[in-house]
């Protein structure tokens, strides 16, 4: 994860550490914004009318560790303006808020684009949406209601117990491996692979699987795999952690591919460009051999896109 230069200038709030000023470093990939309209506080108290945006620093955390959220304000949607936030308050989807306090005077003044940004770590695995309750832009007089109601969708993922670290590493034999097609969007395809401890013996898994692709006689396809490092279209990134598996537990992996041939493979027939595999042959991280499970899919040009392996059996996206 990202580390953040920071200023400390709020209060300690729920456990969580309320940070502003802060201009190194980019968040994270996903937004959600909220607008202010005419008549509303915002517009009586002479401030300019503004969107304010809610970043993170992952989509995919795990529980225990620290994720940092960032407040923005700009002038309006897609508006190169950015403007200057005293305050914003922000409710983390598990009962815990935080108020955050910005830099209005003085100098030098860290720029407006740097928001206010505040961390915090959740306890709890599950979806939740941090969402801004309040905030306030520097020159107004109250507190604007019309400056809320960003939010973004978080996928909290459960950290391997400490008692896990002694656990071997998961072999072939300790596990059944399925996939499930989940959907497909703008030329993009989503199979989830999920990772069953089907043993008597508690194992752990940490890294990226590796995968073959194979014909309807068993014979091997062109394939290139892919780790999502950014994350992939269907899916956000997700930093690779260990994944405890005691005995009937579930770990996954997320595999997008396309399926519309580009460049030269355009003109080539779609089964040339895009060769059908009905099993593919996936090793576990770090494990010798391979478990060969039924799929049905045509990646164009044998790419595919490919997540760590995490706990649960769920598609990452929230």
């Amino acid at each position: 994860m990202s580390r953040w230069p920071a200023i400390v200038i709020g209060a300690v709030t729920a456990g969580v550490l309320a940070l502003a000023g802060c201009a190194g470093g980019q968040v994270g990939t996903a937004r959600s914004h909220a607008a202010t309209s005419s008549g509303t506080a915002a517009a009586r108290d002479a401030s300019p009318p503004g969107v304010v945006d809610l970043q993170s620093s992952a989509l995919v955390p795990f529980t225990g560790e620290s994720v940092a959220l960032t407040v923005q304000a700009t002038a309006g949607q897609g508006s190169p303006q950015w403007l200057r936030l005293a305050t914003a308050r922000v409710a983390f989807g598990d009962g815990t808020t935080a108020t955050v306090t910005g830099q209005c005077t003085g100098t030098p003044l860290p720029s407006p684009r740097a928001g206010l940004r505040v961390r915090h770590v959740y306890r709890r695995a599950g979806v939740v949406s941090p969402r801004v309750t309040a905030a306030t832009l520097c020159g107004a007089r109250t507190t604007s209601a019309a400056l809320a109601g960003a939010s973004v969708a978080l996928r909290v993922l459960p950290t391997a117990p400490a008692a896990s670290a002694s656990w071997p590493q998961c072999s072939q034999s300790h596990v059944s491996i399925s996939a499930t097609s989940t959907g497909a969007g703008l030329g993009h395809v989503g199979v989830l692979f999920t990772v069953r401890n089907t043993s008597s013996a508690s194992c752990r898994l940490n890294g990226y699987p590796e995968l073959q692709l194979l014909g309807g006689g068993g014979h091997a396809l062109p394939t290139t795999v892919v780790r999502a490092v950014g994350g992939a279209y269907l899916f956000p990134a997700v930093v690779p952690h260990w994944v405890a598996l005691p005995p009937g537990a579930a770990g996954s992996f997320d595999l997008q591919y396309g399926d519309n041939p580009v460049g030269a493979a355009a003109s080539e027939p779609y089964a040339t460009a895009c060769p059908a595999a009905t099993r593919v042959a996936v090793t576990l991280p770090h494990a010798r051999g391979q478990s060969v499970v039924p799929a049905n899919m045509a990646p164009c040009g044998g790419q595919v896109i490919v997540s760590p392996v995490v706990p649960g059996a769920q598609w990452l996206t929230p």
